[in-house]
């Protein structure tokens, strides 16, 4: 098992590879490094084309927990699993525990990928619920999992304070951070003449990612007659308002693979999220020289060093938002100096030293031998 060839994993995703979203971004990151993957996804919602070792079961979800699919499709999936040496799951869903029931059935090893955080902020009856599920598929996967993978120190201690059993976490939990291609980064950015100040919103369009703050924010620069500035919001979700201000732009969902075209032409990544993981679009705006203005929460704070990589915030603090903005729009020298920072910087959070991590920790499970511990 100590040849990274001769290695069978089995990476496991909710949704289809190319979905635009973190995690899937991130498991096709690994999938196209390291050939002794092979993935198997449950849906593929948005209809895009599939990786060339993936797997789709072509599920249908309700209330994105039970799995409907063919008989075919269930063959299939319990086909992979039996095949594989150890199974890489990514959960959030109970239907990830199907996976798991599968895994544990043919006596194979195990590990899983934590990517929310478990927060309170602006809580729903449904986002409640939705905590309250991720919870308790995390402390089954506490329970059961061979290695549990945190994106962060801040994002494993989120967790551990929901720990059931909290004296399996330690030698249970690894942190691995997200990760960039090479080939994303820039060696040197090139200005942007003749344009406004371009700020760029990437994600969920839902409270808890600060959407509200940001149209808050370029309604606040509109009345103060501030035409300087320009915002364009990249993303999908709940978002309900009644008009867009003239100095924002929606664009929707935008391909895994296509938006690095909105990084260059943005000059600043905005966000305004109340809880973070580690975001991996941090890592992508610092990969085509982009200023950072993001909340001071632990998540972030980890990766963005103030006056270096780009300026914090406390979430929700417009007046900050603001200020920094306009600082940048009357200091260009600083965006340009902000912006080879982060060119040099995410350089050590490339793929390859990612994939290098997670061959270890597939080595070390499958020898049963204990990995670095948290």
């Amino acid at each position: 098992m100590s040849d990274k060839l001769s290695m069978k994993i089995l990476i496991c995703n909710f949704e289809s590879l190319r979905t635009p979203s973190g995690v899937t971004s991130y498991a096709v990151k690994l999938l196209r490094h390291l050939p002794c993957l092979r993935a198997l996804t449950t849906r593929n919602t948005f209809q895009t084309p599939l990786e060339g070792r993936e797997t789709n079961l072509a599920a249908k979800t309700r209330y994105n927990e039970i799995i409907w699919m063919t008989y075919a499709n269930i063959r299939r999936m319990n086909r992979e699993i039996r095949k594989a040496d150890l199974i890489h799951l990514n959960p959030f869903n109970f239907t990830e525990l199907v996976l798991l029931f599968l895994t544990k059935i043919h006596g194979k090893r195990c590990i899983a990928t934590m990517h929310s955080n478990i927060n309170a902020y602006f809580l729903t009856p449904v986002l409640a619920l939705e905590m309250a599920r991720l919870i308790i598929v995390y402390n089954i996967m506490l329970l059961t999992a061979d290695k549990l993978i945190f994106l962060s120190q801040a994002h494993a201690e989120n967790f551990h304070q929901y720990s059931l059993l909290k004296k399996r976490f330690p030698a249970k939990a690894t942190i691995i951070p997200n990760a960039m291609e090479d080939e994303r980064i820039l060696p040197v950015r090139k200005p942007l003449p003749g344009t406004p100040l371009n700020c760029l919103f990437v994600g969920r369009l839902e409270r808890r990612k600060g959407i509200y703050d940001v149209l808050k924010l370029a309604e606040l620069l509109r009345e103060e007659g501030d035409d300087g500035i320009h915002f364009t919001i990249a993303g999908f979700g709940p978002l309900t308002i009644e008009k867009t201000p003239p100095n924002v732009t929606f664009v929707g969902k935008i391909p895994n693979e296509d938006i690095f075209a909105y990084y260059d032409r943005s000059h600043v990544l905005l966000m305004a999220s109340y809880s973070e993981a580690c975001g991996i679009n941090i890592l992508e705006a610092m990969a085509r020289g982009l200023v950072v203005l993001a909340s001071d929460i632990p998540g972030i704070r980890e990766r963005i060093e103030p006056d270096r990589n780009g300026y914090l915030f406390q979430p929700g603090d417009i007046g900050t938002m603001k200020e920094q903005l306009l600082h940048l729009r009357n200091n260009p020298q600083e965006m340009e100096r902000i912006g080879q920072n982060n060119l040099a910087d995410v350089r050590q959070f490339t793929v390859a030293n990612q994939a290098k991590q997670y061959l270890a920790v597939y080595r070390n499970v499958l020898n049963h031998a204990p990995s670095k511990s948290f």
